[in-house]
């Protein structure tokens, strides 16, 4: 997890240092920009760190409990460094929200963009975003009400391994809809800091075909997470 945010905290970093150096604008509002862009970014790695925000929900309390006292038997880590397994749908959604939040902050600070009307492909990644957590959400609680054995009831396994898995290990679906997330997000930052941006608006149109395909790799996602912890309970 750490390596991701380090990763995503250099990207938007590089980007924002070659747009604010390319723009003849008022230092001062660019200034202004770069702290509260550092601010949201901060603020996003210290939530990731200190609380279950990207985390998924335990279901069966006893049965993660067993497996953390199994884990800290095998190994010598701590009890505090065992933590719940992230969440492909609610990482994507937050880091989606830190994108175009930053891009908001520096379109219109750095670059004084005037027109601050929020687009159509915002709106849609947002609510792409918004309505796969929302599904996964439904789906993990559906699961947990059936008493169903969960992977997700298991202890983190490291941030790529717990997005990319399901109960049979690394999944086609979950690594799709990673791919699919990684690519419109570097295509949105292409645009955004080459300045292709919509008419009337601070933000960038991308293609419709990839905002579809964006849409159809969550979907996939979904339909494939319903099937993910379909055995039946097993008691003891």
């Amino acid at each position: 997890m750490r390596k991701f945010l380090y990763f995503l905290q250099a990207l938007l970093s590089a980007f924002l240092l070659a747009g604010c150096t390319s723009v003849e604008n008022n230092n001062a509002t660019c200034t202004i920009a770069w702290i509260v862009i550092a601010a949201i970014i901060i603020f996003f790695f210290v939530m990731a760190k200190i609380t279950n925000i990207l985390r998924d929900e335990i279901g069966d309390c006893p049965a993660y409990e067993k497996k953390v006292q199994e884990t800290l038997t095998a190994s010598s880590q701590k009890d505090t460094s065992i933590k719940r397994p992230y969440s492909l749908s609610r990482t994507q959604l937050a880091v989606w929200t830190t994108v175009i939040s930053c891009t908001y902050i520096y379109e219109v600070l750095c670059v004084n963009c005037k027109n601050i009307n929020i687009n159509t492909t915002a709106l849609i990644l947002m609510g792409i975003s918004t309505g796969t957590i929302a599904v996964a959400g439904l789906i993990d609680k559906n699961q947990i009400e059936q008493d169903s054995p969960r992977h997700q009831d298991e202890p983190s396994k490291g941030f790529f391994t717990d997005i990319l898995s399901d109960d049979n290990g690394i999944s086609i679906h979950r690594f799709q809809n990673s791919i699919w997330t990684i690519i419109a997000i570097i295509v949105y930052l292409h645009h955004v800091f080459n300045q292709q941006l919509q008419a009337g608006t601070c933000f960038p149109e991308l293609d419709q075909t990839l905002l579809a395909l964006t849409g159809i790799s969550s979907a996939t996602y979904l339909t494939l997470k319903g099937k993910e912890n379909t055995n039946p309970a097993v008691k003891p």
